[in-house]
């Protein structure tokens, strides 16, 4: 697909952001289909950040790394990413941060180019931004104009002016031969929209009614309490900052309890420290979400770097035996119905539900069609009828299904007991031998109907006799790739799985039976789906492509492992 890519560098604290964020807004504005993702370090001043602004006339799913303009922030940013343009890019820096490079492709802003008033490098980032402009053929108004709209009312009157100032200014620098208009044309949409894909989860959560949700910050899962912290209050959501990851799943097990629909968010730290309380939820059967933003692991790893390494550990998280939903997913429009979903599964089978994301898919901006809340139906399970009068709840009565009537304790006329050693079915703690036999087999009889009501993989060009497996961010760059190497007489079908746990054995083997071979695409070292598939369904993949390093997987790295794990195997 014809697209260009704008890498923009520089150290933290520089502005890197604030040009992403102009430069995204203003090519929405004019029409472009737009994919953004970050690098960054666990560092609020310095290090080296970088952000990639892909941009179409087409939709857009992945990132890619060679680059066709460079925005180099300070001198070292020269230096590193000269290396991904294009030999027929161009890059961008001021005349301070040139060093004795004589790369012929860098274009030198002098320093003395524009007022006095907007000199220096916190004016750097909206001046190498207008040469970009410039250089696209775009008329500088319109980038004016985002300027002015995204810090009117952030920045003093003067510091605003000095900006507008600056990129009239070195809107004219660029030479007639570096006018290079995009060779494709936007195709603009009233209701398109760039979001992230923590953010489109948070409205997701919004759509299905979220009542309570509590965190405590940690990449990449902090932008959604503070997306719903900053909304919540006007829509009747309460949001709290715990004291820690343990506080805030059982401030959401309690929220829950009282009926209120909640979630609360983290990632692998976060998660290991709330094992005991995930077991909480499962043998009281209180409905919960619970979001893992997925990243380099384990321990702290990398807070900043992307991985899928956790599925298993979700599937298995906290002692015994228990049953457990776990999805994930794929698209930034899939992050927002699939959040919505979470909740009535929670509800419907009284369960703990995992929203498997991660920090590449988390972080990433899309554009997307606005979202149609339509299709968001709210199902908050079985409720046991009313009684006449005060009356003890068999909250835990055993049923075929495993899913028992519930109530809302202080709310209804049913006296609801509940507690976290094994209990009857009224609530109450027993060891009785026949008792928990008969508890424990009905909360695992809930995985049988959970996976028989979970669809199995979509299957994307069925028929090939190599099928690539895989799920989360993965699947944009494979998507891509798909397409490169089919140029090249590679062709093979795509399994792409949003429902991970519990898996439907006949769903699964339907979809993927006929294939000669089966590969799973992941971004961990041991191929975490294909043993899921094994484990729960007794399908063998023949071999696992995976990257691990915590950076995105551009479409360029799915390619080469593609290429190179598919290799005489078509």
């Amino acid at each position: 697909m014809e697209h260009l890519n704008i890498v923009i560098a520089g150290a933290a604290g520089q502005g890197v952001q604030s040009a992403g964020e102009i430069l995204g807004k203003t090519l929405l504005r004019l029409g472009y289909h737009i994919f953004i993702t970050q690098d960054y370090q666990s560092r609020v001043r310095g290090g080296h950040n970088f952000m990639s602004v892909r941009f179409s006339g087409g939709p857009l799913a992945a990132p890619v790394r060679r680059a066709d303009y460079l925005l180099a922030l300070n001198e070292e940013s020269v230096g590193l990413r000269l290396g991904d343009l294009g030999p027929e890019g161009l890059a961008f820096c001021l005349e301070a941060d040139k060093g004795a490079n004589t790369d012929p492709r860098l274009r030198v802003l002098p320093d003395s180019l524009g007022p006095e008033a907007a000199r220096g490098e916190k004016f750097a980032a909206v001046k190498l931004v207008s040469m970009l402009f410039a250089s696209l053929g775009f008329q500088p108004d319109i980038l004016a104009g985002s300027v002015k709209k995204m810090f009117e009312g952030r920045l003093k009157p003067e510091a605003l002016q000095a900006n507008l100032d600056a990129v009239a200014a070195v809107s004219g620098f660029i030479g007639a031969k570096d006018v290079r208009p995009p060779a494709f044309k936007p195709a603009p949409a009233p209701d398109r929209m760039l979001i992230s894909g923590n953010d489109a989860v948070a409205l997701g959560m919004v759509a299905a009614g979220i009542g309570v949700y509590a965190g405590y910050p940690i990449t990449p899962s902090t932008t959604i309490l503070n997306a719903l912290g900053t909304a919540g209050p006007k829509l009747g959501i309460a949001v709290e900052q715990a004291e820690d990851e343990i506080a805030a799943l059982n401030l959401a097990i309690g929220a829950s309890y009282a009926g209120a629909r909640a979630a609360c968010g983290s990632s692998g730290p976060g998660m290991s420290l709330m094992a005991e309380a995930i077991g909480l939820a499962g043998i009281t059967e209180t409905p919960v979400v619970i979001y893992d933003g997925q990243r380099a692991s384990p321990s702290t790893g990398m807070a900043t770097r992307t991985e899928q390494g956790d599925l298993l550990s979700l599937v298995n998280i906290s002692h015994g035996e228990f049953p457990r939903a776990v999805i994930s997913p794929a698209t930034h429009e899939d992050s927002f119905y699939l959040a919505a979903e979470a909740f009535n599964i929670a509800d419907a089978w009284q369960v703990p539900v995992f929203f498997a994301n991660d920090l590449g898919q988390a972080g990433s901006e899309s554009t997307v069609g606005e979202f149609d809340v339509s299709r968001v139906r709210i199902d908050r399970g079985l409720f046991a009828p009313e009684p006449a009068g005060p009356e003890m709840l068999a909250r835990y009565a055993v049923t075929d299904s495993g899913v028992s009537p519930r109530a809302v304790p202080g709310l209804s006329k049913w006296l609801v007991s509940c507690d976290s050693h094994e209990h009857d079915e009224h609530g109450h703690l027993t060891d009785d031998p026949a008792n928990r036999v008969a508890q424990h087999s009905k909360r695992m009889r809930k995985l049988a109907g959970l996976a028989a009501s979970f669809p199995g993989p979509e299957i994307i060009d069925p028929g090939r006799p190599v099928c690539v497996i895989a799920w989360g961010s993965t699947v944009g760059p494979l998507l891509e790739a798909k397409l490169l190497l089919k140029e090249k007489g590679i062709d093979f079908s795509v399994a792409v799985f949003r429902y991970l746990y519990p898996l439907d054995k006949e769903k699964v083997r339907e979809a993927l039976k006929g294939f000669k071979r089966l590969v799973t695409l992941e971004q961990n070292y041991s191929g975490q789906l294909g043993k899921l598939l094994r484990m729960e369904c007794g399908v063998e993949t023949h071999a696992h492509l995976g990257k691990y390093d915590g950076r995105n997987l551009t479409v360029e790295d799915a390619v080469a492992l593609l290429e190179a794990g598919l290799e005489g195997k078509i």
